[in-house]
Formats: structure tokens, C-alpha cells, sequence
């Protein structure tokens, strides 16, 4: 093994460091991964003209012809974590999120059919998004928890037309999971089994019922890409890759049991009248859960970047994306047939917008055996105006990545990590009371921030 010099390695952290001191007042802890795989989480998503890369091939299938091997495939697993922290600044009462990890795998390869063709396949997790807010927040009465996985699978092929220029398609399935809940609060009356009337059925109580949704669709996916290398250090690359979108096949169900009782005001205190529970498990064996309407819609993503080979030690790129965010949509929330009508949340009204993402990376080659990775990657947020979402996130963000590559066993085993976090954000219609008249906003401005981490490792192999 050939070691590298101290000067090189020097000169290597303090490009990296360089690189990462972008300042921290903007990738954002948006519903759209960087990659699955560790060397795109180290290039923070970038790479669409990185050539001689099976990983960039995920990203732009045009790029398959550029590999050197007849034959590669690489296998990678890792983690992905979410938080969010919801603040009152009223009183300065705070609040995270549980439900952070979720595990993340991906899976690539690569086939030199002739000089000119090439087939490839990729697995991989292009959205992931998931929280649960904690029962002493107000906010779960609009939204309690989402849980978004995805699961792509596309065969790719790429032409060469000549050196300098090449094509590449990709098609495939993307599997969608989502699920959501809510807490609802359901009138209590005297006679449990009867609708509720101010004059011959009175209300007693209100009964509070987290109520989930779960299901799954898979959709249609594809993405286009091309590679021109406008010289042997210049590359300039694009791709389009498709939004994703599908209507769910949702069950729902309570989350808990548990007799969650409170006064007409929508208070514990002072408690609702003795006997209350008896009543209470008699209107939840009246009651039928009903999932929401809508589909899940997820945004197409164009990219273009331009990449230069300085020398035989360093590469960098620049990438532009492009996020069809303004198309996007969820499903509706669940919602409870009682004696005394629908019960659900307030319909809210997402508007979102496209926006541009602006990212880069640096690679250098550390002797014959290493390799280190930086990248960073600056969203701007994907609603218009001031709205916020808890369970989506979306305000303006960044993120931070590092990682390396060491060759050993006959490959290269990497490793790569991406730090997110997004811009503090004061909002108001978050939080919300409900009493028998139903659920209202308080109006309380509510800080929200969100932060997350992304590490992986995985092999690549050359046969």
C-alpha cells in the first residue's frame, strides 16, 4: 500500500474544510434524498458528468459507457435520521420529534455490451420522510406522524454516438409506503349510540382517537440523461429523472385504545363527569375509521453540472437541480364515522412551489489506494410565502457531506455521511385547540427547525 504524503494529505483537509465552510444560513430536511449509496451521500447528490463512476450512474445513465470494467456492481446499507424541533417561543417550551431512523440500502451494476453499449440496473431510495410529533403538542390534531419510504428499481442502457458524446435511458418501478395519523376528538353524549343534541342528547365529554393510514402503490419511473466531454479535463452532463406518483390502496385503524377523555373545553381539567368511561367504549364500538382521499405525488428532479479533471489527483463539479416541487401532493387524513357525524381535521391547502438547488463536490485521489469525498448542497424552500408544514418540512436548508473510498478485497470499500439542517422558521395556524365546537388554530407562532444525518457503506467490485 502506498501511503500518501503528508503534504498531500494536508493539502486534501484543507480543501475539504474549505469546501464544507459554506455558510450555515440556508440539503434540506426536504422528502428527497442526495443518494442511498455512499459515494453519492459524500458528493451530496452531485455527479451527473462524473464519468468512470458506477455510482454517478444512478444519477445519469448516460454515463455507463464511461466505465472501464466489463462488468461492476456495488451493495451498500446505512442509515437515515430525521429530527424536528418545535418551539413555543411564548413560553420557550420545546419539543422533538420521535420515529428518527429509518435503514437505507442501495444496489447498483454495470455491463459493457460492445465499446458503445451498455446495460446497467439500480435500487435505490430516492424520497424517504418520517416523524411523530410527541402527544403534548398541539399540532397533532392536523397532523401526528408520516412515514414516506420509497423503493426504486430501474433498468438503464446507455449508447455512445461517438467519444466525446453518449445517451442514456432508464426504466423502471418505484414502490411507494406511506402512512399518516392524527389525533380526532369525538363527542361524548349522553346516549353514546345516538347523534348529539344540545337539547335531547347533550354532550358529556370529548373523546380523543389517534387514527392512522397505511398502504402502498407502485408507479411508473424513468429518467433520461446525456454526457458530453467537451475535452479530456471538461465534461458537462444532464439528466431528467421522473416524479413519481400513485393513489395509495390505505387501511385504516386506531393507534391505541386507551380512553383519552376531556371536558366539553377540550381540557382535563376539571375532568369530565364519573361514568364517562363507560360511554366512552361504548361510542369506540360505534365507531368506523375511514382513510383519506388523495394520491401521493412526488416531484421530477432535473440536473446539469459541469466537471473538471484538474490533474491526475483532483476532480470537482458544480450541479444545478432543478425540483419539480410544485406538483407535489398527499393524501387527505384520516378521518371517523360516529353516531354524530364525520369527524376529521381541517382540509389543508398545500402550496407548493419548484426550486432551485445549488450544489457541489470535490474528489482527490490520496495515493494508489484512497480516495476522499466533500460535497454540499443548498435548497431553497419548497413553499410560497411564509406557509410551513411539520410533517413535510420545506424551509430553506443545506447540507454537508464527507466520505472516502479505500481499495482492498479486489474493490473499493466506501463510506460516506451528509449532516442537513434547515433554517429556523417562525410560523402561526400550527397549533391548535379542540373543544366541542371543534378544532380551531390558537394563532401561537411556533418555531420550527429540522436536522438529519445520512451514513453509509458499501462495496464495489469489478469482475
Amino acid at each position: 500500500m502506498i501511503l500518501p504524503s503528508n503534504r498531500i494529505i494536508a493539502k486534501t483537509l484543507w480543501m475539504i474544510a474549505g469546501l464544507n465552510l459554506v455558510p450555515i444560513a440556508l440539503q434540506a430536511q426536504t422528502i428527497w434524498l442526495p443518494g442511498s449509496d455512499p459515494v453519492n451521500i459524500a458528493r451530496s447528490g452531485v455527479g451527473v458528468a462524473f464519468g468512470r463512476s458506477l455510482e454517478a450512474c444512478s444519477i445519469n445513465p448516460a454515463l455507463l459507457v464511461t466505465l472501464q470494467s466489463p462488468r461492476s456492481a456495488f451493495l451498500s446499507a446505512g442509515i437515515e435520521m430525521q429530527s424536528t424541533q418545535l418551539t413555543l417561543p411564548s413560553n420557550e417550551y420545546v419539543l422533538f420529534s420521535n420515529d428518527r431512523n429509518r435503514f437505507i440500502s442501495a444496489f447498483g451494476a454495470g455491463w459493457r455490451v460492445t465499446p458503445k453499449l451498455a446495460l446497467g440496473l439500480k435500487v435505490d431510495t430516492p424520497f424517504m420522510r418520517h416523524l411523530e410529533l410527541p402527544k403534548e403538542s398541539s399540532s397533532r390534531f392536523y397532523g401526528q406522524a408520516i412515514d414516506l419510504k420509497s423503493l426504486r428499481t430501474e433498468f438503464q442502457t446507455a449508447y455512445a454516438i461517438n467519444e466525446a458524446f453518449s445517451m442514456g435511458l432508464s426504466v423502471g418501478m418505484t414502490r411507494l409506503d406511506y402512512g399518516s395519523a392524527v389525533s380526532l376528538r369525538a363527542l361524548i353524549p349522553n346516549v353514546a349510540t345516538l347523534p348529539a343534541n344540545d337539547e335531547t342528547n347533550p354532550v358529556e365529554a370529548l373523546l380523543e382517537i389517534p387514527v392512522k393510514q397505511t398502504g402502498n402503490v407502485l408507479a411508473l419511473s424513468y429518467g433520461v440523461g446525456f454526457r458530453y466531454a467537451v475535452s479530456s479535463r471538461w465534461t458537462l452532463g444532464g439528466s431528467y429523472q421522473s416524479g413519481v406518483k400513485g393513489r395509495p390502496n390505505f387501511a385504516a385503524s386506531m393507534l391505541s385504545q386507551d380512553l383519552d377523555i376531556y371536558n366539553t373545553r377540550g381540557f382535563s381539567s376539571p375532568p369530565p363527569p364519573i361514568g364517562i368511561e363507560e360511554l366512552s367504549r361504548t361510542l369506540l364500538d360505534a365507531m368506523t375509521m375511514l382513510p383519506g382521499d388523495g394520491e401521493v405525488v412526488l416531484p421530477y428532479k432535473i440536473q446539469i453540472g459541469v466537471r473538471h479533471r484538474y490533474n491526475q489527483l483532483m476532480t470537482w463539479e458544480a450541479d444545478l437541480r432543478y425540483i419539480g416541487a410544485s406538483a407535489m401532493g398527499i393524501p387527505a387524513q384520516p378521518g371517523i364515522n360516529t353516531p354524530s357525524g364525520y369527524v376529521s381535521t381541517l382540509t389543508k391547502s398545500y402550496d407548493f412551489k419548484n426550486i432551485l438547488v445549488i450544489s457541489g463536490m470535490l474528489e482527490i485521489n490520496l495515493g494508489n489506494n484512497w480516495t476522499a469525498r466533500s460535497g454540499f448542497s443548498m435548497d431553497s424552500k419548497f413553499y410560497k410565502g411564509n406557509d410551513l408544514d411539520v410533517m413535510l418540512g420545506g424551509a430553506n436548508s443545506a447540507g454537508f457531506s464527507i466520505g472516502f473510498g479505500y481499495k482492498s478485497f479486489g474493490g473499493e470499500l466506501s463510506a460516506g455521511y451528509q449532516f442537513r439542517q434547515t433554517i429556523d422558521r417562525e410560523t402561526n395556524g400550527l397549533e391548535g385547540t379542540w373543544s366541542v365546537a371543534g378544532l380551531s388554530s390558537t394563532g401561537t407562532l411556533t418555531r420550527v427547525e429540522c436536522m438529519g444525518h445520512i451514513l453509509s457503506v458499501g462495496f464495489k467490485r469489478s469482475f
